[in-house]
């Protein structure tokens, strides 16, 4: 019975941890403490964040348009480590989600995983109030 209920529950928590139609994965993954996971998607026009337990609601979900309330922060194009970061406000808090790799472990099979990532939590008028790191092994980043 057991084995029924957990396989019918991951199926129900499926949606709830997939992109929102139209969006593509940016960054998944699990944080190094806690039972928290980190998913943010993006489209062309929004980005979406949902932070908090990976089965049942989210601590946290929020979706909002590029430019007005989310920003996208792109690689530079320079150093060994690609990277990027989104950007995305809720009143006076502002969430930085970041993610990257180091592109020459990337290419050599013998190094291990070398992708990360996190959220910055943001305060206007305190700077950073958190900084939550993604678990190594765990990164899921879309480049």
């Amino acid at each position: 019975m057991r084995g029924w209920l957990a396989a019918l529950l991951s199926i129900i928590a499926l949606p709830a941890a997939a992109c929102p139609e139209g969006q593509t994965l940016f960054l998944g993954c699990d944080m190094e403490r806690g039972d928290k996971a980190l998913r943010v998607c993006r489209s062309e026009t929004h980005v979406s964040y949902r932070f908090g337990t990976r089965m049942g609601v989210p601590d946290l979900a929020l979706t909002r348009p590029i430019g007005a309330g989310a920003d996208i922060v792109p690689w530079p194009g320079i150093g060994r480590t690609i990277w990027e970061a989104v950007r995305l406000r809720n009143k006076d808090v502002i969430y930085e989600v970041y993610a990257g790799f180091d592109k020459f472990d990337a290419v050599d099979a013998g190094k291990p995983d070398s992708r990360f990532g996190g959220v910055v939590v943001l305060q206007d008028g305190k700077g950073e109030v958190a900084h939550l790191k993604c678990r190594a092994g765990t990164v899921d980043y879309t480049y």
